[in-house]
């Protein structure tokens, strides 16, 4: 069973923009502001230059597996189908906890609106998670068009929250004028910043219902990169013009920026639950094309491999959202949880990046792309090396997949993966 090729470049948009808008926006802006000061939007500047490039080589993918396999079938043709194997058992582990720690940080913008503690938090949550699986059982034109609406309500949150605050703010723009004294806060900034543009490998997985996904993929995601990235850079400039550095809340800036003006508690408290809705939709809906297409390809449970009446992977869409949920009500209830599974999740989408990178080095084509790819691996794999034992959660998850698919593919499959390589070249 294929895929319904249904979505046009608007509702590309929306689930672009709501891949790669998580819970970052809530505190990046802050974060960078603390590390850079002056130059923090010279760091933001940089921050999407360098997605660019990973932009257009997820653009190349999808030229050559534009059937919702995404990443995983990119690995396939670069490193082979053992190394693909554990690009859908990675993302089905970390689904859960993203969904948890995710979903709990729009649940506590809503606890610190009307109070209720834990339990209100975790009301948040449910509700976001509720409204994101909805989104995914109605169909893919309808769950656009919902999704159209999370995002442009995310959207118009964060244009209201930078025009309040403006009045305040326009009188300080001097604290973040670019001094450009040290090229170290501009490199750790950058880091940092990197993470709020994770999502739009997400966008490959959907690539299968685009109709025109050649043309719309790119166009979506640029789109959504300068959105983002013009996003964020507004919230920051905002955060430096009013307060010092020493005053600001590292992990709390957008909320305390909130605070500075009436009705801002209401504006941020819908900024995060639109925003989460989005991010969980989106998420969702490309982590469950992926677990179809795999299975459909005989990588993955055949039982996964099945659209309902509206064509949509609805077992698949269920095997996540659902233990996601489960674990939602444990992180509520256990102290310090959600900050170990934010890193774990961070680590994971670092090694299926470097995996990418990896095969685009050794598929064919043009030496310096190739070499530009290496030198973007290698800073990736420093990354991944400096997390320390939290690396080896990937590490252990892609080993243990790669030789059970050694182990149990069969040749008709290795046949099947080499001549569909060997076609897209």
């Amino acid at each position: 069973m294929q895929l319904q090729r249904t979505l046009g470049l608007g509702g590309g948009i929306a689930l672009a923009i709501g891949s790669v808008a998580g819970s970052g926006i809530l505190f990046l802006p802050s974060v960078i502001y603390k590390l850079a000061e002056h130059d923090a939007l010279v760091v933001w500047g940089l921050a999407t230059l360098l997605c660019v490039p990973l932009l257009l080589v997820f653009g190349e993918m999808v030229r050559e597996s534009h059937d919702g396999s995404g990443i995983e079938g990119f690995i396939a043709r670069g490193l082979g189908p053992s190394f693909a194997a554990c690009v859908p058992l990675l993302f089905a582990l970390i689904f859960p906890p993203a969904l948890a720690a995710a979903t709990l940080v729009a649940g506590g913008y809503l606890s610190h609106a009307l109070g209720g503690g834990a339990v209100v938090q975790l009301a948040g949550a449910l509700a976001v998670i509720a409204g994101a699986l909805y989104t995914n059982l109605v169909g893919a034109r309808a769950g656009a068009r919902l999704q159209s609406i999370a995002t442009f309500t995310l959207l118009g949150a964060a244009v209201v929250l930078v025009a309040l605050t403006f009045p305040d703010a326009r009188g300080g723009y001097d604290a973040v004028k670019p001094a450009l004294d040290s090229l170290s806060p501009l490199l750790a900034g950058v880091l940092v910043a990197f993470w709020g543009f994770a999502g739009f490998e997400n966008m490959t997985f959907v690539a299968g219902e685009m109709r025109n996904p050649k043309r719309d993929y790119l166009l979506a995601s640029f789109i959504a990169l300068a959105s983002y990235g013009l996003l964020a850079a507004l919230l920051t400039a905002n955060i430096g013009a009013i307060f010092p550095p020493d005053a600001v809340d590292q992990l709390a800036g957008v909320a305390q920026l909130a605070g500075r003006v009436s009705g801002g508690a209401v504006v941020i408290t819908v900024l995060a639950l639109a925003l989460m809705q989005a991010n969980n939709a989106s998420w969702l809906w490309g982590i469950s094309r992926l677990l179809f297409s795999s299975a459909r390809d005989g990588r993955a449970p055949s039982w996964l491999a099945v659209l309902d009446a509206r064509g949509i992977p609805r077992r698949a869409v269920l095997v996540l959202q659902l233990p996601g949920a489960g674990l939602t009500c444990v992180a509520a209830f256990v102290p310090g949880l959600v900050l170990h599974l934010v890193v774990g999740v961070s680590a994971v989408f670092m090694f299926i990046y470097a995996l990418a990178l990896a095969s685009y080095v050794r598929t064919p084509r043009p030496w310096p792309r190739r070499a530009g790819a290496g030198v973007l691996l290698a800073a990736m794999v420093a990354v991944l090396a400096s997390q320390g034992w939290y690396a080896l959660p990937p590490l252990i998850v892609a080993g243990f997949a790669f030789f059970a698919s050694r182990r149990s593919t069969t040749p008709r499959l290795r046949a099947a993966t080499a001549g569909s390589a060997n076609g897209g070249q």
